[in-house]
């Protein structure tokens, strides 16, 4: 559940920095329409370019398709990043929605299991009342050393 919890807080995080990121990416141009597009020019350039200046013609359009399907794969590649961060968000919060029932379940068949052996031992909880007060540690006295302990003092010889 940790893992999944960290990889959730992750995924809430790149969702947070991909939306910042939506707004320069809102362009919505026709993938198929680019696609067709260019590979009806190509085929032109293969088939019916005659002359040398028509096919410049139909490479220079060639190459403004391009630039345009690049920039309208960026932003579809871009909408299907928030498109699967949202469903991974989604799946991991079922995972750990499902994990979370699971814990509980097993807490009750624990507390159940602790019931039933109480009930077998016979063991019951004292009340607070008649629970005898811990011990205080022995204390000891203190011990003590004095200088004269330590040092041993030398007369001066006159």
């Amino acid at each position: 559940m940790r893992r999944l919890r960290g990889k959730l807080n992750y995924k809430h995080e790149e969702q947070a920095a991909l939306s910042k990121l939506s707004a320069i990416n809102t362009a919505a141009k026709n993938l198929g329409r680019l696609k067709r597009m260019k590979s009806s020019i190509e085929f032109k350039i293969a088939t019916e370019a005659t002359t040398l200046t028509a096919e410049r013609e139909l490479i220079k359009k060639l190459n403004d398709i391009n630039k345009e399907l690049d920039e309208a794969l960026n932003a579809y590649r871009f909408r299907r990043k928030v498109e699967l961060v949202a469903k991974d968000i989604d799946e991991i919060g079922k995972a750990l929605e499902s994990y979370k029932n699971q814990v509980l379940e097993v807490d009750k068949k624990l507390d159940a299991l602790y019931a039933d052996l109480r009930s077998l031992t016979g063991w019951k909880r004292k009340p607070v009342a008649e629970q005898k007060p811990r011990r205080a540690p022995k204390r000891e006295e203190p011990f003590e050393v004095s200088l004269e302990d330590i040092a041993t003092i030398k007369k001066k010889d006159e």
